[in-house]
């Protein structure tokens, strides 16, 4: 953060000044934004696969923590704890009250420990109304400098979840082409990720989605991404990664599994998630598990189906689920995990541009 700590001063000093009579705002009138460095190159899109900026591709293999209400929330120990199965990737899970200082070292801290970090906001999840609001705490001042520091390895996910079953395709395009446009003239250029609506379950509309948004984009790096709580017969479960799996590869489009493949859906019954597994490394298609389990989550804990360990520690495991999603099965996170080699910690078996 100390690259941008001067301006992000002068800012606020010029703002006490300025701001004193009634109505007025916490932004100081006619003064000049933070802005991106725009000569650091990025992570990146091209076809429906991710790139590192030194041309790695990589297949996000990883976790999802609730670092917002982590007694860790700047994951001094808890990234190492997950970067110990060899994941690639973390996504952050904040919210509007995550205060710049804990996001920066998450950010650093998953880097440092080998894992692309994704920060998301949570503050807009099943109400589409409240996208905005993850909007405007991307824009705040503090939270930009972060992401300009750390923007070389960043993927952004605008809102986790937005909005309920309710939400139209045009709603949801009308709403996402508007946070588009405000991130991109705020200078942020990595690439954003969006989540399908009704709680991140819905696919349709988000897929057929993505080409508008893309075109939209200057950029040209967005990524969808669905959440795996789907429920009904086994078959039926399927079918919905079937359904992605033959849009996504057919199309070309740049997709992710942004929570899953989850071991049971929201009903907390059985999910084919170790078929899932496979059908998603057999097509390179990057996915990550919820959740890690510092912090333990409130919805299927009798028995406990979404923590993968207790207490957020490497080999202690909660299930057996978050035994075979972390380091068991075949297509487990230890088992197809590779990390760019221009990342620090990649290990021996990392990804160079040339493979």
């Amino acid at each position: 953060m100390l690259k941008y700590s001067f301006k992000i001063a002068l800012f606020a000093l010029i703002t006490a000044f300025v701001c004193t009579g009634t109505g007025c705002t916490d932004r100081a009138p006619n003064t000049e934004p933070l802005s991106s460095d725009n000569s650091t190159p990025l992570m990146y899109v091209d076809g429906r696969h991710i790139y590192t900026a030194a041309g790695e591709r990589v297949i996000l293999r990883g976790y999802n923590e609730m670092m917002i209400w982590s007694t860790d929330p700047g994951g001094e120990w808890v990234m190492e704890e997950m970067a110990k199965t060899g994941a690639n990737s973390v996504r952050i899970v904040a919210t509007v009250d995550y205060s710049a200082e804990d996001l920066d070292r998450s950010i650093q801290n998953a880097i440092l420990n080998g894992m692309i970090p994704m920060p998301e906001c949570h503050s807009a999840t099943g109400d589409f109304d409240r996208l905005q609001l993850c909007v405007d705490y991307w824009l705040e001042p503090d939270i930009l400098e972060v992401l300009f520091e750390h923007e070389e390895w960043i993927l952004l996910n605008i809102a986790n979840e937005a909005g309920d079953i309710n939400v139209t395709k045009e709603e949801f395009q009308e709403g996402y082409l508007s946070a588009i446009t405000q991130l991109r003239e705020a200078g942020i250029r990595a690439p954003l990720v969006i989540d399908g609506a009704d709680w991140g379950k819905e696919y349709v509309n988000l897929l057929k989605s993505w080409p508008v948004f893309n075109e939209h984009d200057p950029e040209q790096a967005i990524i969808v991404s669905a959440h795996t709580y789907w429920v009904g017969s086994e078959e039926e479960q399927k079918d919905h990664y079937r359904y992605i799996i033959d849009e996504v590869t057919t199309q070309h489009i740049p997709f992710i599994i942004g929570e899953g493949p989850t071991p049971a859906g929201y009903d907390c019954m059985d999910s084919p998630y170790q078929w899932a597994m496979d059908q998603l490394e057999e097509h390179e298609i990057g996915w990550l598990a919820w959740s890690w389990g510092l912090v333990r989550n409130g919805d299927c804990n009798d028995p406990p189906r979404f923590d993968i360990t207790d207490g957020g520690h490497y080999g202690n495991w909660r299930t057996d689920e978050g035994y075979q999603i972390a380091v068991g099965h075949r297509a487990s996170i230890r088992n197809t995990s590779r990390r760019p080699c221009s990342i620090p910690n990649a290990g021996k078996n990392c990804i160079s541009p040339q493979n």
